[in-house]
């Protein structure tokens, strides 16, 4: 399960899947009658709503809480999150860009694909016992994207003193985040239990998790526009120097000279530079348009970011697998 090949052949299958479903879509070959998008996003809340859930509950059953070491994990996230939109304002400084173009810039930066790439490569590479460390990185993600992140992208776009509802109401409202943090909570129960945990949850993860990364996949090959990479490829390449270079070696450094590398053969931190090594997130487009950014900038550091992987992961591979 932990070949690189297998995790390309998973990736190009999915985004095959979707650019497919968006060139037939374009021609115009499907039915009217079809909802592409909304099919698109019901196929999506079913893997975060309907699958992801079960894969964490066995996850966080099965994770040993007797070192505490790791629970400095949601800090190095949120970190992660800010160093990456900080260096991407940085960029934008130094590529003389407009504000809108800056605030498209900094939710490249800042966003990351944490739920569906990072989630899949640690599994694939480290294997599913990564998946609770995952979790764990990321717990304060979308806190930190809703109350933070998109008050300061708002600030560079024509609407900034346009009020808007408030961050803290939207997290509570998100579906995404209370069935995950009920799925966390459903896990950590069982796992201070008496229930041992039940091995047949190894076969149920080990079919969920591929199938929920070829799932989430197909949207995202459906949302490419390569058109405006072009146009905007000195921005994007920062983006990407940022993303998949900075970001990690500075995130994993740190958390090896704080002593996460002491804990199962270095588990935690072969989940940090994964993590700190992904992408934007397909979210990252989201605020751009609402915001009135530039969408197009936001769409092509998103694609030159994501080609990048074919370099960033036989990097990682080696260092987790061979190293």
């Amino acid at each position: 399960m932990g070949s690189l090949l297998s995790v390309f052949a998973l990736i190009l299958f999915g985004l095959g899947i979707g650019r497919g479903i968006r060139i037939y879509t374009i021609k115009g070959y499907m039915p009217a009658w079809v909802p592409v998008a909304k099919v698109l996003r019901v196929l999506t809340f079913t893997v975060l709503l309907g699958l992801m859930p079960i894969v964490l509950i066995g996850a966080f059953w099965n994770v040993d809480f007797s070192q505490t070491e790791f629970l400095i994990l949601p800090v190095i996230g949120v970190f992660t999150i800010f160093l990456g939109g900080g260096l991407a304002l940085v960029a934008s400084k130094i590529h003389g860009l407009t504000r809108e173009q800056t605030g498209s810039m900094f939710l490249a930066g800042a966003f990351i694909n944490l739920g569906s790439f990072g989630a899949l490569f640690s599994v694939f590479f480290i294997g599913i016992e990564a998946l609770p460390f995952v979790i764990l990185f990321r717990l304060f993600e979308e806190i930190v994207y809703y109350a933070i992140c998109y008050p300061i992208a708002k600030s560079f776009g024509p609407l900034r003193h346009v009020s808007s509802s408030s961050g803290i109401k939207k997290i509570i409202k998100d579906p995404f985040i209370m069935v995950t943090f009920s799925a966390l909570c459903i896990g950590a129960l069982l796992n201070f239990s008496p229930l041992e945990y039940g091995t047949f949850y190894d076969t149920i993860n080990s079919i969920l998790v591929p199938l929920s990364a070829i799932l989430l996949l197909v949207p995202v090959g459906f949302s490419m526009k390569l058109g405006a990479v072009r146009m905007y490829m000195k921005p994007s390449g920062s983006i990407a120097l940022i993303k998949h270079i900075i970001v990690p070696i500075t995130v994993t450094s740190i958390a090896y000279f704080i002593g996460l590398g002491n804990y199962g053969n270095g588990i935690i931190l072969y989940v940090v530079l994964i993590l700190s090594s992904m992408p934007p997130a397909v979210s990252s487009l989201v605020p751009p348009q609402l915001f009135k950014l530039d969408v197009d900038l936001a769409n092509a550091a998103w694609v030159v970011s994501m080609c990048s992987l074919l370099f960033t992961l036989p990097i990682l591979y080696v260092v987790t697998n061979v190293l």
